[in-house]
């Protein structure tokens, strides 16, 4: 049992790294609490040949946003493993249809999804972090230093990766070629997903949250019943019968 629990935390801290012939790479990362959701990951793209470079990394200090801000980082790190790759990355909570060269034609040295939020007086374009096309060129280079530089910046609230995008895209508005991915690859949610969609997304993130919310709310309508129960008995709620 042991040695079983220490191989499971080594290989948890280890890069999931193959090459399978593709002229892409896939890649992405993952703390080792999410190793469970990288390892399938990288079965659906041994199943389709899609060569792929997980990063394994230690969880920083922080809220859920400190984790998504070395976005741009791991890209970073990427290019210098595999220089002359274009690189799809996706968060690892994604998973494959099929082959992806067809992303290879997207034009831009960087390529993200585009989706549109409700706004009060009608829509916004969003650009998204799910998905990320990126060529191998020194202008895409330029532009992950760019939005690295927005993600090390302090800010209160830290808000997230997708954020600090937007920023970034707004401070170099002119200097780089983005790109808006097709929607089949922008990982849409599983539960939306068409036929036509090539990379989906089932997020652990939101199925917490939903989780999260569905405790809080059986826990608020149980001390509802209870109290109401309680005065009925008691002509007092709760917490006042249990103080005397």
């Amino acid at each position: 049992m042991l040695a079983e629990a220490t191989a499971n935390i080594a290989r948890a801290r280890t890069d999931l790294r193959v090459e399978n012939g593709s002229d892409y790479l896939v890649v992405g990362f993952f703390t080792p609490d999410y190793y469970p959701l990288a390892d399938a990951l990288a079965e659906n793209l041994d199943l389709f040949s899609i060569s792929y470079h997980l990063y394994a990394t230690d969880k920083q200090q922080g809220q859920w946003g400190h984790q998504t801000l070395r976005k741009p980082s791991v890209l970073k790190q990427a290019r210098l493993d595999h220089p002359t790759r274009p690189l799809i990355f996706m968060d690892v909570d994604c998973s494959v249809r099929g082959d992806l060269a067809t992303m290879l034609t997207v034009d831009g040295d960087i390529a993200v999804p585009m989706g549109r939020k409700a706004m009060k007086n009608g829509t916004a374009l969003k650009p998204g972090t799910r998905v990320i096309f990126v060529r191998p060129t020194t202008m895409s280079d330029r532009f992950l230093d760019a939005w690295e530089q927005s993600c090390q910046m302090d800010l209160n609230p830290v808000g997230n990766d997708e954020i600090r995008l937007q920023m970034a895209i707004e401070d170099s508005a002119g200097q780089f070629a983005i790109a808006v991915l097709p929607r089949p690859f922008t990982g849409m949610e599983i539960r939306k997903a068409s036929a036509a969609d090539m990379i989906v997304h089932d997020s652990a993130r939101d199925e917490a949250r939903f989780l999260g919310r569905l405790q809080k709310s059986f826990k608020h309508h149980f001390r509802v019943w209870r109290n109401l129960v309680y005065r009925r008995l008691f002509g007092r709620d709760y917490k006042s019968v249990g103080s005397r």
